[in-house]
């Protein structure tokens, strides 16, 4: 199996509910914590891990965190996922 076939598994069988309630706005959310907590077993599955990096970013005169994700495929070190997203104030 690709790390894309691996990647596909995981993202079709991934159900993190949003069990969180903010009182203030009163809307439902899950938080990183919850998505990963139930994202680990379906890793183990098809062998492949998460790892997640942020960092403070200056562009222009701006502040941006940028945030990166790579899904690494276990079986084939050299084989993975990334992707960056970038959030300001």
């Amino acid at each position: 199996m690709t790390a894309w076939e691996k990647l596909k598994v995981v993202q079709t069988k991934l159900n993190a509910p949003k069990n969180r309630t903010n009182t203030f706005g009163k809307y439902k959310y899950r938080s990183c914590e919850d998505i990963l907590e139930a994202v680990k077993p379906l890793l183990a599955e098809v062998n492949a891990s998460i790892t997640l990096c942020d960092q403070i970013v200056n562009v222009g005169d701006r502040y941006y965190v940028e945030a990166s994700a790579y899904f690494h495929d276990c079986d084939d070190p050299d084989k993975f996922i990334g992707v960056d997203a970038y959030a300001r104030e």
